[in-house]
């Protein structure tokens, strides 16, 4: 039989044994077993405690779905309903006085309540099973007076866990509780801290804690600075030089700020007056953060990992961020001495770090000036001696970003030949080798970007290579990757390529009006505006659109605007006011028009953001899943797409690798309006070049134009869901 017919087999068995149970709750569906009136009230809270776990996938139905495998599906739901049901008779048979009948109805339902407590975490599903058999083994050896720490001993810590709940008077219930402290430590070192407390006297907590300090050295210095814990004075006790030192710098003021240079602090390479000594200078503590990175990654290549190089990875993105690129993206209004001051002080090296650790907040115009600065401030201005500087350290990520920015070409230029062919294959190579598909979708974001020919052939027949050294290798990840991007390569000169039938992916050249329509046949768009002058600015030529024009009703309230058509097919525009943003009015227009469209089951199918490129995070946040065509109108939104993918992973994206225009938006807005008012099917290709046309008499719109990126030539986004499909991680 296949698993649909055992599956309405097994449903029909149940709802059948649950109609006799019903019929007849007290003697059960056998007629056999009669129950003391004492003892029907214990049986019935079991009844409603399987009713309550029946409901924990959202339903009563007899049938638990807790998993996406049917097997384990029906084998929870068995034991649940089924089984259970047969342990309550197998009591009542029992020769045993009442109250020990009692207790073990009572460790039924304390059963129960644990699995439908625990049912939605991610490894108890496929557990159940096998904490019911060992639930039952151990009330076996509790009866026959032998240990359960035999049945613990076999059992993952989650089961174990769970399962101690229901044992918890059971005289060896403190050395249950080791077991399993011991077995999730033994998995997880975040679980030590968590739980030393009660372990605190026991012979293994120093040597934990030593562990701690070498896996989770962070958490170490959390609970070290609660110094009256039990936990910070387990830490605090221990003898080991490395908690030692942990320990001291929890007590310092701003230790988190010495917390990145503890391997350089244990080795002796710093000492804490050194590092004391830069920490309330941003410029001094920025420059040997950037020393001490450079110097890990070197140790890193070399398979020797410093302790907590996370760590300060992470302090340098931060100090990149909130006191340098933040700093100069604020000033973008102010006269370049002004606005680039806070960099005057930095190496080639230094502005490196800064543009490789803040691609997700940087301006276009901040990222060009660094770029600028970073080359003429390097020797030579060898942009290969400029990476081998920084042990090629974030390499493709800056590759990537200079791609995006129109950069490369200089950036290659600025190198031999040789060694610039040399960089572009170390940057399509070995992208399986990752936990990530980050470096794959940088070299896909990166192609669509690269105007040389010759480049653009290299990367092809690298890519090639890979793809065929994958399939000798039998290396499927690999495969499949570079499968991927050599059929994107070939597509972006070849626009006859169907990417749909070959990647088997929804369509990548057109939408289909259908497909952004609700039942009635309306298409929603919602547009994001922010208040400061930018957005009152782009707000105003937004409504030039459609002021004036009889083809479209404009109805302005207090916190949004309202545009319909009036001829046409049915189609609706909500854009909140720029409101001033100083007072957050602009961000609760926004909130309160996605409550006025959910509450009103209003899904918008085409979503615009309008404004700088710091407030984009912010549309992202509040998009609706139904998001099918994203308009990025803000500079640099070609940064974003991975993320507007786990919104919506069909979504067709614009976006731009430089300026976003008023000048350009509003003609693809236009164009887009108009065919969706008229009901007809969006090709990008032909309406592409109908928009690319529409701009060329305005010298600014053409060359801006340029930087436009239509969703059929985002192959970062196209890449994703192309992997996806292929692995089934759709």
């Amino acid at each position: 039989m296949n698993k649909i017919v055992l599956l309405l087999l097994f449903i029909l068995s149940v709802v059948v044994a649950s109609a006799q149970t019903a019929q007849n709750r007290i003697s059960f569906d056998t007629g056999k077993v009669v129950i003391p009136m004492n003892r029907v009230i214990w049986h019935d809270n079991i009844d409603k405690e399987q009713k309550r776990t029946d409901k924990v996938d959202g339903k009563v139905d007899q049938f638990l779905k807790l998993s996406n495998n049917d097997d384990l599906n029906i084998q929870i739901t068995d034991v649940v309903l089924r089984r259970v049901d047969l342990l309550q008779e197998n009591i009542e048979r029992m020769k045993a006085d009442n109250n020990f009948k009692i207790g073990y109805l009572r460790s039924v339902r304390e059963l129960l309540q644990a699995i439908a407590i625990n049912a939605k975490q991610k490894d108890i599903p496929a557990l159940i099973p096998q904490i019911f058999e060992s639930y039952e083994e151990c009330m076996r050896r509790q009866n026959d007076k032998q240990s359960i720490l035999p049945v613990f001993q076999k059992l993952p810590f989650q089961a174990a866990e769970l399962l101690a709940t229901v044992f918890a008077q059971n005289p060896e219930m403190n050395e249950v509780k080791k077991m399993v402290f011991l077995k999730k430590t033994a998995i997880n070192p975040s679980f030590i801290m968590q739980g030393i407390d009660a372990f605190q006297n026991e012979p293994f907590a120093d040597s934990l804690v030593l562990i701690a300090a070498d896996k989770v050295p962070l958490e170490v210095y959390t609970y070290a600075q609660a110094v009256k814990t039990t936990a910070a004075k387990v830490i605090r006790r221990n003898t080991n030089p490395k908690v030692q030192t942990i320990a001291k710098l929890s007590s310092i003021m701003n230790g988190t700020l010495y917390l990145p240079f503890l391997d350089e602090l244990l080795n002796n390479q710093l000492t804490i007056d050194e590092i004391k000594a830069v920490v309330e200078n941003e410029m001094a503590y920025y420059k040997l953060l950037v020393k001490t990175q450079i110097k890990y990654h070197s140790r890193m290549a070399a398979a020797d990992t410093p302790v907590l190089a996370s760590v300060l990875y992470q302090m340098l993105e931060r100090k990149a961020t909130d006191a340098f690129v933040n700093v100069m993206n604020e000033l973008h209004d102010s006269p370049d001495p002004v606005r680039m001051r806070v960099s005057d002080a930095l190496t080639s090296q230094e502005i490196y770090y800064l543009i490789v650790t803040t691609e997700e907040v940087i301006y276009t115009s901040t990222y060009t000036k660094l770029y600028d600065r970073m080359m003429t401030r390097f020797p030579g201005r060898r942009s290969d001696s400029l990476l081998m500087s920084v042990h090629l350290d974030k390499f493709k990520k800056f590759i990537k970003m200079a791609a995006n920015y129109n950069r490369l070409d200089d950036f290659l230029k600025s190198m031999p030949e040789l060694h610039g062919n040399q960089l572009m294959y170390a940057f399509v190579n070995g992208l399986q080798k990752t936990n990530s598909l980050e470096d794959a979708v940088d070299v896909a974001d990166s192609y669509g970007s690269i105007n040389n020919v010759d480049l653009q052939n290299f990367l092809k027949t690298q890519v090639k290579l890979n793809y065929e050294n994958s399939l000798k290798n039998k290396d499927r990840k690999g495969e499949v990757i570079y499968n991927i991007l050599f059929t994107l390569f070939k597509s972006a000169s070849d626009t006859s390529m169907n990417l749909s039938a070959i990647l088997g992916i929804p369509p990548v050249y057109k939408v289909d009006f259908n497909s952004i329509a609700d039942d009635s046949g309306r298409v929603v768009q919602h547009v994001f505006f922010y208040g400061d002058e930018d957005g009152v600015t782009s707000y105003r030529n937004f409504m030039g659109l459609f002021n004036g024009k009889p083809e479209w009703k404009v109805v302005t309230g207090k916190e949004w605007v309202t545009i319909t058509s009036t001829k046409g097919k049915p189609y609706s525009i909500y854009a909140n006011l720029p409101l001033d943003y100083k007072q957050d009015l602009d961000q609760q227009a926004q909130q309160h028009l996605i409550e006025y469209l959910t509450k009103n089951r209003i899904n918008p199918t085409f979503v615009v953001h309008r404004g700088h490129s710091y407030h984009l995070k912010y549309t992202i946040q509040q998009m609706m899943p139904s998001s099918r065509i994203v308009m990025l109108g803000s500079c640099g939104g070609y940064q974003n797409l991975a993320k507007i993918l786990n919104v919506n992973e069909d979504a067709h994206i614009i976006s731009t690798k430089q300026v976003g225009s008023y000048s350009v938006n509003e003609p693809i807005l236009r164009a887009l309006n108009e065919t969706i008012r008229n009901g007809n099917n969006i090709e990008w290709i032909p309406i592409w070049q109908q928009i690319t046309n529409s701009v060329k008499s305005d010298p600014k719109a053409n060359e801006l134009m340029k930087d436009y990126v239509p969703p059929h030539k985002n192959l970062g986004a196209i890449f994703i869901k192309a992997y996806r499909k292929a692995t089934g991680e759709m």
